[in-house]
């Protein structure tokens, strides 16, 4: 996946959904370190019902960089698609009785001042599974409202064409 630094201006590849004022979060990549913690269920909850609302969906996917897989060793076709099984595995993930499919969409948390925040929907495991911390501003934003399944935040992905 593209990183972009934490925070910094959202810009990835030039995309129809930037928006103005509009900060990155959770862009990772394997080359670069994150604060971990141990994250609650709460927050967990909350990641997952932005998920459930998916902006800038794309054709294609990105895998973990972080999960091992045998993709990047596969020699033949027999374990190139093994390897693509075992990715798609770590991009199916369950919560809650619900099943969701991560790397091809993104999500918006809406901020004070009309800041937005853009983060992959890959946030949810980077969270869940290798205790990634997002940025404290992010998480007051993400427990703030509006939030999903609120009619008002939904009016807001609307009123910046993001829904």
């Amino acid at each position: 996946m593209t990183y972009i630094e934490e925070l910094s201006e959202y810009t990835y590849a030039h995309s129809a959904y930037y928006r103005p004022i509009t900060k990155a979060v959770g862009w990772l990549a394997r080359d670069h370190t994150f604060w971990s913690f141990q994250p609650t269920d709460e927050l967990l909850d909350l990641i997952w019902q932005y998920c459930k609302f998916p902006v800038a969906r794309m054709r294609g996917s990105h895998d973990c960089e972080f999960c091992s897989t045998n993709l990047s060793t596969a020699r033949d076709l027999p374990s190139l698609l093994a390897g693509l099984k075992e990715a798609r595995h770590h991009r199916r993930v369950e919560r809650n009785g619900e099943t969701m499919m991560l790397g091809s969409a993104e999500m918006r948390v809406f901020g004070k001042n009309g800041l937005v925040y853009a983060a992959p929907n890959l946030i949810y495991h980077y969270v869940s599974v290798h205790h990634y911390e997002p940025p404290s501003e992010f998480l007051e934003a993400l427990r703030s409202d509006p939030r999903p399944p609120d009619p008002s935040y939904s009016s807001l992905l609307e009123k910046f064409d993001l829904a």
